[in-house]
């Protein structure tokens, strides 16, 4: 019963992993995969998440974005958070 167990964590864990890498997940995002990311993917991100918040995006409003969300991803713990927390904290 152990080892199936053990089979099937791993499998969730697995998918999990790969899910983070599959594509740009906006603000959904965790900082540990986002902290990750190539500039590029992280500028996706941030653009993604920025337009389904408010429909549109500029250059401008993606490079704020991005160093807000970098200090918020370097808080110690945030690992697993959303980086659309950053608008709660």
């Amino acid at each position: 019963m152990k080892k199936v167990v053990a089979i099937v964590a791993l499998a969730v864990l697995t998918l999990t992993a790969m899910s983070g890498c599959s594509g740009n997940s906006g603000g959904s995002t965790t900082c540990g995969t986002y902290v990750n990311m190539s500039a590029d993917d992280q500028t996706q991100a941030v653009k993604k998440m920025l337009t389904s918040r408010h429909g549109s995006a500029s250059d401008a409003d993606i490079a704020l974005a991005k160093i807000s969300v970098n200090a918020y991803c370097q808080k110690a713990g945030m690992e697993k958070s959303a980086i659309d927390g950053v608008y709660d904290s």
